[in-house]
């Protein structure tokens, strides 16, 4: 990730860099003299994650004019300059901010029992986290989405859902054949499959057929219909395809995205999957945050032991050790997919498409 950071103070600076040091394998970037909500708003155009250290307040004023969408906000936490506590204040789910906040409590854990502390303070933040399906330890059906690639398509669906589980009530999921849970459901939760004799094209009175608070489709399913117009049923679509990326170093997220959008609906992919040595190629890392798409990266070892007829190249098996990067790096994303385009290359940058198989798996 490329990750903004902001202090205040010396105190703060100082908490910022031990963040930094837990953190490696991220890009950081840190608020030089800008102007703040410019500063703010610019990392919101990028998607990129946010940490504020100081006070809530001068937070919450830096971010209030660029609010706008709670599933395209930028996820931002603060944490106080004594590094006591770490609180996501927007885009928890989606953004990921509250699994961030405790991944946060969780490494200066670690830090502090092996004593790997760089900076003269031994800090132990504790993850304040305050939304309800969190704290309640229950289900939260947008995390499900995210961590199953999935679209939300009515988004007022997701509170209609969150009251129920809050509730108590039985949770019914409703899916399209093609697709099934990798681990049983707890009790409360149900799933049934649209039968085949069902007709796509039928009669607005077959909807009272079905009795569901989730429904999954494909992406080219025709069975949108089924919702009501009150926005009480969720409608989750399948983002079928992962893409396998490679690029020359200092490519733009510019060019990247002109490049893969002339090939692929970036609305269809659910993650895009590289090997290691781009884990922090700005270009590419920056593509995949505002595209709002999970970016994977794999070890050339683990490539190498992906099974598929590639396409070969000696310089490529000399560069980064695999022989092909997209195309392998496609297939080890889709888990059990099929490689429906192989690579394209074009001015340093190729691409790879497969199509995933729909494994959905049950909340980590």
């Amino acid at each position: 990730m490329i990750v903004r950071i902001v202090a205040f103070t010396k105190r703060g600076w100082e908490l910022a860099k031990a963040v930094e040091e837990a953190f490696p394998e991220h890009i950081w970037e840190r608020r030089d003299g800008e102007d703040l909500q410019a500063w703010v708003r610019e990392s919101f155009s990028l998607r990129a994650p946010i940490l504020f250290i100081g006070a809530a307040g001068i937070a919450v004023r830096a971010i209030a004019p660029a609010v706008s969408d709670k599933l395209k906000d930028s996820p931002v936490l603060v944490m106080d300059e004594m590094g006591q506590f770490v609180i996501p204040l927007l885009s928890g789910h989606v953004g990921r901010a509250n699994a961030w906040a405790l991944e946060i409590e969780q490494r200066f854990q670690q830090r502090t029992e092996t004593g790997f502390i760089k900076s003269g303070e031994v800090y132990a933040p504790r993850a304040v986290i305050t939304t309800a399906t969190d704290v309640n330890h229950t289900f939260s059906v947008d995390v499900f989405a995210w961590e199953n690639g999935l679209e939300i398509l009515n988004r007022k669906g997701i509170q209609e859902v969150s009251k129920r589980v809050l509730d108590g009530q039985k949770i019914r999921f409703l899916l399209e054949e093609g697709m099934e849970f990798t681990s049983e459901l707890p009790c409360t939760y149900s799933i049934s499959y649209i039968p085949k004799e069902v007709p796509v094209d039928g009669e607005d009175d077959q909807k009272e057929h079905f009795d569901y608070d989730v429904l999954i489709i494909h992406s080219d399913s025709k069975r949108v219909r089924y919702t009501n117009e009150d926005g009480k049923i969720l409608v989750l679509r399948v983002k079928p395809y992962v893409i396998g990326v490679g690029c020359k170093k200092g490519t733009s997220a510019e060019k990247l995205r002109g490049f893969i959008e002339s090939q692929v609906d970036l609305s269809e992919v659910s993650a895009v999957a590289s090997i290691d040595l781009k884990a922090k190629e700005y270009g590419l890392v920056q593509f995949a945050q505002q595209a709002a798409l999970p970016f994977l990266t794999y070890s050339a070892k683990t490539l190498e032991m992906v099974s598929g007829d590639f396409s070969e190249s000696p310089f490529v098996q000399e560069i980064t050790g695999v022989s092909n990067v997209c195309e392998r790096a496609a297939m080890a994303a889709a888990e059990d997919g099929v490689l429906v385009q192989k690579k394209i290359a074009k001015d340093g940058m190729t691409l790879a498409i497969a199509k995933r198989r729909v494994n959905l798996t049950w909340q980590k």
